[in-house]
């Protein structure tokens, strides 16, 4: 728009007729004005097509915190809040196993204690729930 304000000047004023500029500054002026018109149709061709997917980018509703889509033009009204989504500062929780598996590795080669002395012998009966 500034370039366009510029040469419409240019026009107007008194040196591009010294200079007999008048010629390149409406070819400038006419390409000015194509650049514009063409960068207006394809914002509307591209308003179109995201209301084809089903919402539109300016006011589509997204869960992804801002770096994940850092590609992406989406105008999000939470990040001008008090808890924007910006990113997310606590990992995933991801399930690990309660015990190492060495110890599951290993069991075939750990030698045990001896828990004879703690069994009762077979000729001995030892006390039931009752107590007799």
């Amino acid at each position: 728009e500034r370039a366009s304000n510029y040469a419409n000047e240019a026009l107007k004023g008194k040196s591009s007729a010294e200079f007999q500029l008048q010629p390149e500054l409406k070819k400038v002026v006419s390409t000015i004005e194509g650049c514009k018109f063409s960068a207006h149709a394809y914002s509307v061709l591209e308003d179109d097509n995201s209301e084809d997917a089903g919402s539109s980018t300016k006011s589509q509703k997204t869960t992804k915190p801002l770096y994940e889509r850092l590609s992406q033009y989406k105008e999000d009204q939470s990040l001008h809040t008090r808890t924007p989504n910006v990113f997310k500062l606590t990992p995933d929780m991801e399930p690990i196993p309660c015990k190492p598996l060495f110890f599951d590795l290993a069991m075939n080669y750990v030698e045990l204690p001896s828990l004879e002395d703690k069994l009762e012998s077979p000729g001995k009966k030892g006390a039931s729930i009752t107590g007799f």
